[in-house]
């Protein structure tokens, strides 16, 4: 194992350092895989009745694309504008091999328990790029869904907004 992953592996049980100190082993990673949809109007009432809650627009109007994870499985990624990528970012480190460049910029993934299951057992994400001089007309949305109780879901998200590039978003996370 590197000196890097034996790192994470420490950070395993570490608390974060603010909020409250949950018992991450009470929720599963194992779980079923989801088929793909082709618009969120394909999802069940029931969920579509909690996205507003979370700014997300079930029928897409006035998005530029969608991103949408239940559970652990990418349902839905799609982009309705030239010079915009949505994508989990299982699929953009297959995709680009500069993305290793941005990964764990932000904060180290061994900050706490919860950063380093997100390396250990990454469960997607999402990966929203606005390409050099790109405007989006209207903001992406991204959905991180957890349909039911008990999953965690580990993610990693990257956004890059590229030279005078304009990137509008929309994310949020929710239950059923």
């Amino acid at each position: 194992m590197s000196e890097r992953l034996e790192r994470v592996a420490k950070a395993k049980d570490k608390p974060a350092a603010h909020g409250p100190d949950v018992d991450i082993g009470k929720y599963v990673l194992d779980v079923e895989s989801h088929k793909p949809i082709s618009c969120i109007c394909e999802l069940p009432e029931d969920y579509k009745k909690v996205l507003p809650n979370v700014g997300v627009n079930a029928g897409e109007e006035g998005r530029s694309g969608t991103f949408f994870q239940l559970d652990h499985s990418v349902i839905l990624s799609k982009v309705k504008q030239d010079g915009l990528e949505i994508m989990s970012t299982t699929q953009a480190l297959k995709t680009y091999d500069w993305l290793g460049g941005y990964w764990w910029k932000a904060l180290p993934e061994d900050m706490d328990k919860y950063t380093a299951l997100a390396e250990l057992k990454q469960t997607h994400g999402y990966f929203l790029r606005s390409l050099p001089g790109s405007r989006a007309i209207f903001p992406l949305q991204a959905c991180l869904f957890i349909g039911k109780e008990g999953i965690a879901q580990n993610v990693h998200n990257v956004i890059i907004a590229e030279e005078n590039s304009e990137l509008h978003i929309i994310t949020g996370c929710t239950v059923a």
